[in-house]
């Protein structure tokens, strides 16, 4: 009983799916708190919208580099020392 090649594989997909939908979500709600926060204080009805659209970007820019960094073999949170 080994184990499946494609089982592996789905699992990774999977992994990496959940992780672009976890860094999504989080900045869109990170942001859109933000946002209404500044909306309350400013008296204003659209910066939280900003900040949503802002946190989703950000949130895929953030799962891209670190899709980008497992791919490499390199830990995205290791600094490097320089020499």
């Amino acid at each position: 009983m080994g184990t499946d090649p494609n089982a592996r594989a789905t699992g990774w997909h999977q992994s990496a799916l959940r992780e672009f939908v976890n860094y999504t979500v989080g900045g869109i709600l990170a942001w859109g708190l933000i946002g209404w926060g500044l909306d309350y204080l400013l008296q204003t009805r659209w910066i939280w919208i900003a900040g949503a659209v802002l946190g989703a970007g950000a949130g895929f820019y953030l799962a891209h580099l670190h899709r980008k960094a497992r791919a490499s073999g390199s830990d995205p949170g290791e600094h490097r020392d320089s020499p």
